[in-house]
């Protein structure tokens, strides 16, 4: 087998999370990461399918910022993963380590019974993303947010700080059980909720979530339509168990598009807890199997993302055509005309363009004009964007693919207890035994799943919303 190298970066040993000199090559028309590390040897791993593909997506990846690599071999475990992220477009506080779950795929490894961080705690977080240089999007996440009771509380908190877009990261299962609590969530000030959606196959929810929750995703969702929260859809993409239903998630959304503003589709990683390391599902393939399910859509209509790696993230934007199909707006721009549209796109407007929001409405509008076009009025974007469905492809970053200038370009930060604002793949990032590197340091995580105790029934009293599903397991 031939080997060409194409680049050299500074990697991570997938052994001890180690900086180490890593260098990408191609062969058999696909790209590897290969890594030297002087006290666990060599590692190498197939991080992308399409070597061609690599090559098309290198021309949209920004400049790697100019970062000093030295390490201080003095300092604690996880240094080599704490690298300046203030740019990020999004920044996930982690509110709680419990969950009324405890999915064989999960990045911060939670459960039943996991400590909830007190209100100060959460407030220091907040504090953090301030002081990195003032406020961004947030997401509260987990852990299960919802199963605090005083999330609402939180979300006001952080609204009356200065943060004005506040997702929160739900299974939804919540949503579904209590009346009224969606609309608890938008008098807070939720801008939008990033539901867990894996698929439309109970057996899609008893391989990934070790339970049939599908009946709670169509209640969550039915909650949010009647308090007019919008939904963005994140599916988990595990090969062999759901990626053959893409094409039908998509279809779902479009259907739904009064409430629902987009799709997220997650190829798995593999850090925190997951069943098996079978090998990545590469961004590339990701794409390449949507394209297959969804008419009129080919794996290059998603293009990278403004703010992040070429590698990291893509996506595009589809309008119904009236006839059952839809069109890919993403079809009509060029490699040069899409750069200066992102040339346009500040970074923390990306997230308001993916929810759909009143402001990313009003900056789509404004974007629009920025390649020498006069902008459309309001009036005349309104009905475009509502219309149009974003979909979009995140390709988290585990040890397998673990690339420094990469994790230092993240669009998605982690507030942490001590000052830090480190890269979300960085702070949840495990070695190939399932040991974090950070969350560790502070606490969290734990390989193992803890089974929940047994409930049923898909509408229980809303008074005990918090408690755990049934589980599949013995």
């Amino acid at each position: 087998m031939s080997t060409t190298t194409l680049s050299t970066t500074t990697s991570l040993c997938p052994t001890c999370l180690e900086r180490v000199p890593g260098t990408y090559e191609a062969r058999d028309e696909a790209v590897y990461l290969t890594r030297e590390c002087a006290d666990h040897g060599v590692a190498t791993r197939k991080v992308w399918d399409s070597l061609d593909h690599w090559e098309w997506a290198s021309g949209f990846s920004p400049a790697a910022p100019d970062r000093d690599h030295d390490v201080d071999p003095a300092a604690d475990d996880g240094h080599d993963l704490v690298v300046d992220n203030d740019h990020a477009c999004l920044a996930v506080v982690e509110v709680t380590q419990a969950c009324n779950l405890s999915c064989s795929y999960c990045f911060a490894s939670s459960g039943p019974g996991g400590r909830e961080l007190a209100v100060g705690e959460v407030v220091h977080l907040l504090d953090v993303i301030l002081e990195s240089g003032g406020p961004r999007p947030i997401q509260f996440s987990g852990g299960e947010p919802t199963i605090r009771d005083d999330l609402p509380e939180l979300v006001e908190t952080a609204v009356e700080m200065g943060f004005d877009h506040v997702e929160v990261n739900t299974n939804g299962i919540v949503l579904a059980r209590e009346d009224g609590y969606a609309e608890r969530l938008v008098e807070a000030g939720v801008t939008a909720v990033y539901i867990q959606f894996d698929g439309l196959e109970a057996d899609t929810y008893r391989e990934i979530r070790e339970a049939d929750i599908l009946a709670f995703k169509h209640e969550a969702i039915e909650a949010c339509r009647r308090a007019d929260l919008p939904v963005i859809l994140v599916p988990t993409v595990v090969p062999g168990v759901n990626d053959h239903e893409m094409g039908a998630i998509v279809d779902f959304a479009l259907e739904n598009r009064d409430v629902v503003r987009s799709v997220n589709f997650q190829p798995v990683s593999h850090f925190g807890r997951y069943a098996e390391n079978e090998g990545r599902f590469s961004l590339d393939a990701a794409a390449e199997r949507l394209a297959e399910q969804v008419d009129a859509l080919e794996p290059r209509d998603l293009l990278p993302a403004p703010c992040c790696s070429a590698y990291c993230q893509s996506g595009t934007a589809l309008v119904p055509t009236g006839d059952d199909g839809v069109v890919p707006l993403t079809r009509f721009l060029d490699g040069d005309l899409w750069r200066s549209v992102l040339g346009g796109v500040d970074e923390s407007d990306w997230m308001e363009f993916l929810a759909k929001t009143d402001v990313g409405r009003d900056r789509a509008c404004g974007t629009s004009g920025c390649c020498g076009s006069p902008a459309p009025s309001p009036e005349e974007t309104s009905d475009l964007f509502d219309d149009v469905l974003p979909v979009t492809l995140t390709g988290f970053m585990d040890a397998d693919a673990a690339d420094v200038d990469r994790l230092g370009n993240c669009c998605i930060s982690v507030p942490t207890p001590n000052g830090d604002l480190v890269p979300f793949c960085g702070y949840n990032m495990t070695t190939d035994d399932g040991a974090y590197a950070l969350r560790n340091r502070y606490g969290w995580g734990g390989r193992e799943r803890v089974a929940p105790d047994p409930d049923p029934s898909p509408n229980p009293d809303p008074a005990a919303a918090d408690a755990p599903l049934e589980s599949d397991d013995d």
